[in-house]
């Protein structure tokens, strides 16, 4: 072989090395948003089970049982949270959720899931309201050390009573 062709080869297995490291690039690239996407489905699905369980329970304490008609007999904006001694499995309204914090683990990866629920007013559904109002809402914080984003989801519940 001469020069030449010597110098051909070269070239022809560093533009093989190239392909090679920029098809790899590639494949783990796909592969790390593929591991990403997986992890977020998981984390929605949490959070909406969590959205989904607190919006079956009545509105306040004081709707468990009769309706309510007057602000003033719901649950203080300072007292939202669960009553003493209640325990999840006992939650029998949406503002128990307050402070609501649980450990999940889904295919060997741990998700903490937190929970916040606050009264809110129509014209402001991102604030919070210091007095009582008919409309409360949760947030649900999906954090894992295997995400890169902590996942937040919001709902609003309403209540609404017909005569």
């Amino acid at each position: 072989m001469n020069t030449g062709q010597s110098l051909f080869s070269v070239g022809a297995l560093l533009i093989l090395s190239l392909s090679i490291l920029r098809v790899n690039n590639s494949i783990l690239t796909t592969d790390t948003i593929m591991q990403d996407t997986k992890l977020g489905v998981l984390g929605i699905s949490l959070a909406t089970s969590i959205i989904e369980e607190a919006n079956r329970k009545a509105f306040d304490e004081a709707s468990a049982d009769d309706a309510v008609d007057n602000l003033g007999d719901l649950t203080p904006p300072n007292s939202l949270g669960p009553g003493p001694g209640e325990v999840p499995e006992d939650y029998n309204d949406f503002d128990d959720y307050n402070g609501y914090s649980k450990l999940d683990t889904v295919n060997t990866i741990d998700y903490k899931l937190d929970c916040s629920v606050n009264y809110i007013t129509p014209t402001n559904v991102d604030g919070t309201s210091s007095i009582a109002t008919w409309h409360k809402k949760i947030t649900v914080l999906v954090s894992s050390s295997f995400m890169n984003d902590t996942l937040i989801f919001s709902s609003v519940y309403s209540y609404w009573h017909f005569r």
